[in-house]
């Protein structure tokens, strides 16, 4: 199965996710998927940039999910194992520019997670894989440049961020948070282009 449509399934699933357990094997899902799209590239022959960093965006994505397992119940890191149906890349730039929206939402949703945190062990699950796809998000935008740049194609800026002159999105969040406990919930809020003033209440049940 093409990674574009897989890609697109991982996103649905993780907007659709309502417990902790489901959102975080969803997290983990995407990080699998992220270093399954980075062995694909490193046998791309369409750029000589592609295979370097493609090796990059797999040993990330590898982290990423090695992070993000420790705080996933057995049970739940079977649920969404669709990851094994990837068999083609399709087009770099498009399934590259997918892949960096679905990096962003995980990240998002992480930082939701944090926030409500109940415990310092998720708290810190969730701020390690928040640290893990963050590096993850970074390789990708330096392999849709070089897409980018192989294919003469412009950057299609998705979620209303507009590009800074090196062509990556602007930073979406800015978070400050500390672990559950001592001073109460922790704050945080979300910004891009717009500098948006507020945050909608986001909640996920632990049951």
């Amino acid at each position: 199965m093409e990674a574009l449509r897989l890609i697109k399934t991982a996103r649905h699933a993780l907007a659709e996710a309502r417990h902790v357990p489901d959102v975080l094997a969803e997290a983990r899902q995407a990080a699998l998927l992220t270093e399954a799209v980075g062995a694909l590239l490193t046998e791309s022959e369409e750029d000589d940039d592609l295979p370097g960093l493609g090796q990059q965006l797999s040993e990330a994505g590898a982290h990423a999910a090695i992070c993000l397992g420790r705080s996933v119940a057995t049970n739940a890191l079977v649920h969404g194992g669709r990851v094994g149906r990837i068999t083609e890349l399709g087009e770099p730039a498009v399934a590259l520019e997918a892949l960096d929206d679905l990096l962003r939402e995980v990240g998002e949703t992480l930082v939701v997670l944090a926030c409500g945190a109940d415990s310092e062990s998720l708290y810190w699950a969730c701020i390690d894989g928040v640290d893990a796809v963050s590096e993850c998000k970074d390789v990708t935008a330096r392999l849709i440049e070089a897409a980018d740049r192989g294919g003469g194609a412009e950057r299609t800026v998705l979620g209303g961020a507009e590009p800074e002159p090196d062509g990556r999105s602007a930073p979406l969040l800015v978070v400050r948070l500390g672990p559950p406990g001592e001073d109460g919930p922790s704050d945080y809020r979300v910004t891009g282009a717009a500098e948006a003033s507020e945050v909608s209440e986001v909640s996920v049940s632990a049951g």
